[in-house]
């Protein structure tokens, strides 16, 4: 009895507190301004000066709390770059500066220049290339693309060399010496495209109707999963959303039927797919360029050698994106180089890198387009050169703020 008189009382205090009707109700009374601030400036979306036209304070978030602290910065690109700390001196000439902004600069620098950043960079192109080791048991080796990668990075020749380049794509680095010694892909291409004719690539990533090949391209240089391209409005294909830009019709029905929609729209990914693939099917399974097809289709009960009406209708052809043919592996390469969506990618990846985010694909560590725009500005404007773009990342406030 005790205890449901005391529930009462308690929420008859409650109900007393909550209320707005008078003096002791959390709202103010009317025409009472409780801050003291006769413009009413603090309440709602504040202005600079009370006028309702003024344009609103920005809010503050936890980002506006940062503070600059380039030794804090230092240690951290030290890691990252060369995978040790900094020295006691090293972290003096920036502590001690008149301008640590400047000696830090000149330490990102050193670093950048050191021979461990470069094995760093093969390490990481490893990694994201999803390959390494050296040639073995007549197999080609899987090093020399991110070799080539590092090398074009560390020389700082335009990022697009790792799909038009046509010479010199496989080459060795010696650590002993710190040198890139030049070498060719004897792997019998016509004419070489950078890593989309290396032959460790084309090995590593053998499979059926080539199609491993094409994933390869897309995850590791655009930076997503198929779909690859969508239309601007879905199309309704027997009750479900086909949302690629090409004719639906366009991908072949036998002896794989891509137009099928029973449990997934293939054709979804296999309007892109299926043009690129193509291009990759005459290597085979060591990475050597044959005369003709060298991948399989996966039929039942035996596997059929590919053929381009596997892939595609009469009448189709081999492209890189809608409205952008290509015909063979180095206009794949030129078509990659003028692709803004790889720009974006080998930027967002550097960002990653330096914030040491995870894979931007497998591990789904997207970058906000407002975040990367600057950097993105500044790699086209400086040639596309990556080892630029990662210094300019270095030195950012993303960087050396905390």
């Amino acid at each position: 009895m005790k205890r449901t008189r005391m529930l009462t009382l308690l929420a008859a205090l409650a109900a007393g507190a909550c209320s707005s009707s008078g003096p002791s109700g959390l709202e103010p009374p009317s025409g009472d301004n409780s801050t003291g601030d006769p413009d009413n400036t603090t309440s709602g979306n504040p202005t600079t000066s009370g006028d309702p036209e003024a344009p609103p304070i920005p809010d503050k978030t936890v980002l506006d709390d940062r503070v600059t602290s380039y030794t804090e910065a230092l240690r951290t690109a030290s890691l990252k770059l060369v995978r040790n700390l900094p020295t006691l001196q090293q972290i003096k000439n920036v502590e001690t500066a008149t301008d640590q902004r400047a000696a830090y600069e000149a330490e990102i620098d050193t670093l950048l220049a050191d021979q461990r950043f470069t094995s760093r960079m093969i390490k990481w192109w490893r990694d994201t290339m999803r390959q390494g080791g050296g040639a073995q048991d007549n197999k080609p080796s899987r090093d020399t693309a991110p070799v080539f990668a590092t090398r074009v990075m560390i020389e700082e020749k335009p990022y697009t060399d790792l799909f038009t380049a046509s010479t010199n794509t496989c080459p060795t680095y010696d650590g002993g010496t710190n040198t890139f010694n030049d070498g060719n892909c004897d792997n019998g291409v016509p004419t070489h495209a950078g890593v989309l004719t290396n032959p460790g690539v084309m090995m590593q990533f053998y499979g059926n109707m080539a199609f491993r090949r094409v994933r390869w391209v897309q995850e590791v240089f655009v930076c997503t999963k198929f779909p690859a391209e969508y239309a601007a409005e879905p199309r309704q294909v027997n009750g479900a959303d086909y949302t690629g830009p090409w004719p639906f019709e366009s991908v072949g029905t036998a002896p794989i039927n891509f137009q099928d929609t029973s449990s997934v729209v293939c054709a979804n990914c296999h309007v892109t797919l299926n043009r690129v693939a193509p291009l990759f099917a005459n290597f085979n399974m060591n990475g050597q360029w044959m005369n003709d097809s060298q991948v399989e289709t996966p039929t039942v009960p035996d596997p059929q050698k590919t053929v381009i009406s596997h892939w595609l209708r009469n009448g189709e052809s081999t492209a890189w994106r809608f409205g952008e043919p290509v015909a063979d592996l180095p206009a794949l390469g030129q078509a990659m180089a003028a692709d803004t969506d790889v720009h974006d990618c080998a930027v967002a990846r550097m960002y990653n890198f330096a914030m040491s985010k995870e894979d931007i694909v497998s591990d789904l560590a997207t970058v906000p387009p407002a975040v990367l725009k600057p950097y993105v500005e500044e790699f086209l404007a400086n040639g596309m050169n990556l080892k630029k773009t990662l210094r300019t990342i270095l030195l950012s406030e993303d960087f050396t703020k905390f």
